[in-house]
């Protein structure tokens, strides 16, 4: 929800003012691609350009020893990519710098809110939007994506044990 509030998306640095609207759903036509030339363009078409170039500008190197531990550059995260169908848009995307793909049935909260900061610039593809709806109502209905699986109930319902302890009944 977070990532559909422009000023929540803005706030975590995302530079969105091109963009049309948000959340930004596209067609299920650039899962087919396979070149990143073309995903280029494409997230340029969409008003990504201030995006990538900021990602671009931002790498640095990364202060410390984790230089001499194969970590020696430190770059931004841009936006995330989610598809329902890998036809080549995981090998289109792979060579962007900053833009991440991730499968919308095995969506990670890493990669949705990296660094635990909320809001981050999500790219829909229809058929991802439309599953999504079904992945995330599978917990209250179980059996209906992800193999009836149901939320843990807490093993007390009072989690005020000192009370509980220090109670005269």
């Amino acid at each position: 929800a977070a990532s559909t509030l422009p000023p929540l998306v803005m706030a975590r640095g995302h530079r969105i003012g091109q963009v049309a609207e948000l959340p930004l759903v596209v067609s299920d036509g650039i899962e087919s691609m396979t070149k990143t030339k073309q995903a280029i363009d494409v997230l340029k078409k969409l008003g990504c350009e201030e995006e990538l170039k900021k990602i671009v500008d931002s790498k640095k190197i990364r202060a410390g020893r984790g230089k001499m531990r194969n970590r020696r550059y430190t770059m931004r995260k841009g936006p995330l990519v989610v598809y329902l169908e890998d036809n080549g848009i995981v090998r289109a995307m792979r060579n962007i710098p900053g833009v991440e793909t991730a499968c919308v049935t095995r969506l990670n909260l890493l990669k949705l809110a990296p660094g635990g900061n909320f809001g981050r610039f999500i790219i829909w593809t229809q058929g991802a939007f439309k599953r999504f709806k079904r992945v995330t109502h599978a917990v209250s209905t179980p059996g209906m994506l992800r193999m009836a699986r149901t939320m843990p109930r807490a093993q007390m319902e009072n989690a005020d044990l000192d009370r509980i302890i220090n109670s005269t009944e």
